[in-house]
């Protein structure tokens, strides 16, 4: 149950950060996302079904909350994790470079699958999308991977706390002094 309810409350905390606090940053460009961020965490900490369960209802709520056009996050972050899910075993990601990385190349492409969603609902040159892509997704998508180091330092430390199987001393185990 513990596995279940905390990463669930973990990312309502992050969604209400990355919806209230964040977004009240007077340089909407430097805000990194919080959970996009924890969707990549949750990619290393759980298996493909109950992870891709919980990154849907995060992109949900994300959708919910910050009043974009529907349902894109809720399509995009459910993708996101299993990409990750698929990239894990094949890349080391314990130092700040992969981690950086990472979480940039995964903001960018998040970034441009959403910009293909609304440029297939409601067609525009994509002339205009440039502008876009450096002043807003290249940005964001920096400052989500300069984030994503110290927040995954953060996470590993709070899920080996709660995670942790009490350990069992010898008088447990049916041995007598």
């Amino acid at each position: 149950m513990k596995r279940v309810i905390l990463p669930l409350l973990a990312g309502i905390l992050f969604l209400i950060l990355q919806t209230t606090w964040l977004s009240s940053f007077p340089v909407h460009r430097i805000r990194p996302d919080l959970l996009l961020i924890f969707t990549l965490y949750l990619a290393f900490l759980f298996p493909p079904v109950f992870g891709g369960i919980l990154a849907f209802f995060m992109g949900y709520l994300l959708d919910l909350f910050s009043g974009n056009t529907f349902g894109f996050y809720t399509f995009s972050r459910p993708l996101v994790f299993l990409a990750a899910q698929f990239f894990k075993e094949r890349f080391y990601l314990e130092g700040f470079t992969f981690q950086f990385l990472f979480a940039f190349i995964f903001g960018v492409l998040e970034g441009f699958l959403i910009f293909m969603l609304m440029n297939t609902l409601q067609p525009i040159p994509f002339g205009n999308l440039y502008p876009l892509l450096f002043t807003f997704l290249l940005p964001q998508s920096f400052f989500t991977g300069l984030a994503t180091p110290p927040l995954f330092f953060l996470f590993q430390k709070g899920s080996s706390l709660l995670f942790r199987q009490p350990e069992q001393g010898i008088k447990e185990k049916g041995y007598r002094s």
